[in-house]
């Protein structure tokens, strides 16, 4: 069989969406498939070196146009801003138009694959639809929400505003002409179907997973330190923030001064200067480390060396199964989670028996009691692994249920 991967991000890319492309490339690769993937070169350096290689495998990088652009602006930061910002007001259906472009370009012997798998972000790859080429054999990832999630948060821009009607249409076409749509989220995929979207295209909900192989090496040694740990980003737009997980924190240092000189929150990745105000406000500086973001060979072994492992769901992303759940299962620490009671992700935790430390995403005093709870048993030396049951979250599950739904689409 030979299978088409349209993916804007894939290792080395760093990006969270680049996981899945991944894991299920080496799944079809094993399964002995011919795959081409065709992506981009956002997150990497020039030129890129390819970090996974396989004789049946072909990797086709062609630069964001504009992204190019913003790189080469990249020492006049205002203007870099500016020209990204006009640029992305202007684009539709959002800035990665220009590659979405060059996507259309690639499609040209589509016809010569048995399948076509396309990861959607961007939603610009809808304008596939556009065309003549996608049909039964095609099947969408829907990794991100488009119109269910737009017509959440409108977008600023008046021209996307004022084109979201067609971009409504676009996806209901895109979706009639496609043999399959693919859902991370059982939310989402509800909400296509609620709002009309798939029509009669057949959906499925597979989650996002952990790579198993990952997992499968000797331990990394715990941290000795009771250490909070969480890589990623946080929302600008203050719908996911770190403000009561903070102030849980406070609280519970409060309570508990001998845990003081062992804390530490330790934080990976773009963190906003707008949430600085909460470290000095509730004088949390001495137990808060503010580190860059690592490439993900490097945060598999931050997260399987942390006692303790923070998830921060809000209610405005329900919508959404963020990427790293998956991998704090698979390396079997407690999770610290704000999650909406009626969210998703609550009810994949309590899936997964791990709710010993959940709680709703503004309650500040559960939090402090969770900490107060994980506190004991890091004194008893009891915060390692061995906890929950999320075997169905791993590859070795979800990557045959792929491979097979891919070998029976027509």
């Amino acid at each position: 069989m030979r299978l088409l991967v349209i993916s804007h991000v894939f290792p080395p890319s760093a990006h969270s969406n680049a996981k899945r492309p991944f894991y299920l490339v080496k799944g079809f690769l094993q399964a002995g498939w011919q795959v081409d993937v065709f992506t981009s070169t956002t997150g990497l350096a020039m030129p890129v070196s390819e970090v996974f290689t396989h004789s049946g495998l072909r990797v086709v990088r062609r630069p964001d146009p504009l992204e190019r652009i913003c790189q080469r602006l990249s020492r006049h930061s205002l203007l870099a801003r500016i020209v990204g910002l006009t640029m992305s007001g202007l684009s539709w259906p959002d800035i990665n138009l220009f590659w979405s472009l060059r996507v259309l370009g690639a499609c040209r012997n589509a016809a010569s694959y048995d399948r076509v798998l396309v990861f959607i972000h961007p939603a610009s790859l809808l304008l596939l639809g556009w065309t003549r080429r996608v049909r039964k054999n095609w099947i969408f990832d829907y990794q991100e929400s488009v119109t269910p999630d737009w017509r959440i948060h409108p977008r600023r821009s008046p021209l996307n505003r004022a084109a979201f009607p067609l971009l409504v249409k676009l996806e209901k076409r895109v979706l009639r002409q496609a043999g399959r749509a693919v859902f991370t989220a059982e939310s989402n995929r509800e909400a296509y179907l609620r709002e009309g979207l798939a029509g009669k295209t057949p959906t499925i909900h597979i989650p996002y997973f952990y790579d198993a192989d990952a997992f499968c090496g000797p331990a990394e040694p715990i941290s000795d330190q009771f250490q909070i740990a969480y890589l990623g980003i946080f929302d600008w737009r203050g719908a996911r923030s770190p403000e009561t997980f903070l102030n849980a924190l406070a609280r519970f240092l409060e309570a508990t001064p001998e845990a003081r000189p062992r804390t530490n929150f330790l934080f990976h990745g773009n963190w906003l200067p707008e949430h600085d105000r909460f470290i000095e406000e509730l004088k949390l500086r001495d137990v808060v480390s503010i580190r860059p973001a690592v490439p993900y060979e490097e945060y598999l072994k931050i997260i399987r060396r942390s006692p303790v492992l923070l998830l921060v769901v809000a209610p405005e992303h329900n919508l959404f199964m963020p990427s790293k759940i998956v991998d704090y299962f698979g390396v079997r620490r407690p999770i610290l989670a704000f999650v909406p009671h009626e969210s998703e992700m609550r009810r994949v935790l309590e899936a997964a028996a791990m709710t010993d430390y959940v709680c709703d995403e503004s309650d500040v005093a559960a939090g402090a009691a969770a900490l107060g709870r994980l506190w004991e048993r890091y004194k008893l030396g009891t915060l390692d692994g061995g906890e929950g049951n999320a075997t169905f979250w791993s590859s070795e599950v979800q990557v045959p249920r792929y491979v097979e739904l891919m070998t029976q689409a027509q």
